[in-house]
């Protein structure tokens, strides 16, 4: 509750009155909930545009797959024996 009455100082009542209606709409009754609510524009970035990688694009290559994979296993996933065996 102190820490509520320091936000509404720090950033008015109207504004925190808002943060705690949000938060308690989202089911959240933490102070922390109603802080990062009213600080959550504060931590908003500017995305900034994709590099032009030019003479690099040469190295691109395409995502390994690892679907080959599947010819070494021998048994299923329990490790049960196969062929009298265990994995």
């Amino acid at each position: 509750m102190i820490e509520l009455l320091q936000l509404g100082r720090a950033y008015g009542q109207g504004r925190l009155r808002m943060a705690v209606e949000a938060a308690l709409a989202l089911g959240c009754g933490d102070s922390a909930a109603v802080r990062h609510l009213l600080t959550a524009k504060d931590l908003e970035r500017v995305t900034p545009d994709p590099l032009a990688i030019g003479a690099l694009a040469a190295f691109e290559r395409p995502k390994p797959s690892v679907t080959d994979y599947d010819q070494l296993f021998v048994g299923d996933a329990r490790g049960e024996l196969i062929g009298g065996q265990a994995r």
